[in-house]
């Protein structure tokens, strides 16, 4: 069926006389998959719940979650359009190992893991896209772990931003950037406090702009030099 969704990774571009056309993208796993859409905050699905479906999405962004042991939400990670299949962790597990909210409004492509799976079994064309999707999750949880690992608090902000921004905006720099300070801290380790701190400093210093809701990069060499472990006057 004609697919409009451009960052799912099952799509197919059908060329004809040498032209591409977008509304030539086809779905190479038409059975295994529905539109569907979802409001801010709903849960896309539960930690615990039985793992049946994966999603691509088209727009919009997803929060991945767990609760720690003493019953606090954590986020964990991020999926926006063109980074992560939600759900692909538990491609191969009864049940889902964490959370997934959407942090704003949301189109996806809804794919059933188990007609996914029949599918690639017996199509070496999707059982590569399918490879090709758990390694873009690797790539994107290595990256996670690299801001980790960063030693100060404005070098992990700054790698945090350079990782939300896609590439295929950064010529532009801007980005919706759907959690709050408590959340980014959340995620990379840092106090509340400190996220506010840092982020203030680099808007004084030029290198973004923080509008509600929303991140835009005004210096990427300078933002990358933070990231880099460079002094951020």
């Amino acid at each position: 069926m004609p697919c409009e969704n451009l960052d799912c990774p099952f799509h197919e571009l059908h060329i004809a006389n040498g032209m591409s056309s977008q509304s030539e993208m086809q779905c190479l796993i038409t059975d295994a998959v529905k539109q569907v859409s979802f409001p801010d905050e709903a849960v896309l699905f539960n930690k615990g719940e039985s793992s049946a479906s994966l999603y691509a999405l088209e727009s919009g962004v997803v929060k991945i979650c767990c609760t720690t042991s003493d019953g606090r939400e954590q986020i964990v990670g991020i999926s926006s359009p063109g980074s992560l299949l939600v759900g692909l962790q538990s491609i191969n597990d009864d049940c889902y190992e964490y959370s997934a909210v959407a942090a704003t409004p949301l189109t996806a492509c809804k794919i059933s893991h188990r007609a996914l799976l029949q599918k690639a079994a017996s199509d070496g064309h999707v059982s590569m896209r399918l490879v090709a999707a758990l390694n873009a999750q690797l790539a994107h949880s290595r990256a996670l772990m690299r801001v980790m690992g960063q030693k100060n608090s404005a070098a992990k902000i700054a790698s945090f931003i350079l990782l939300m921004v896609p590439h295929s905006k950064r010529r532009s720099g801007r980005v919706a950037l759907p959690l709050s300070r408590m959340e980014i801290a959340s995620l990379i380790g840092l106090s509340e406090e400190t996220v506010c701190r840092q982020m203030a400093r680099m808007k004084r210093s030029n290198i973004i702009r923080a509008p509600r809701g929303r991140i835009e990069v005004l210096d990427w060499r300078n933002l990358r030099a933070v990231a880099d472990g460079g002094p951020l006057h």
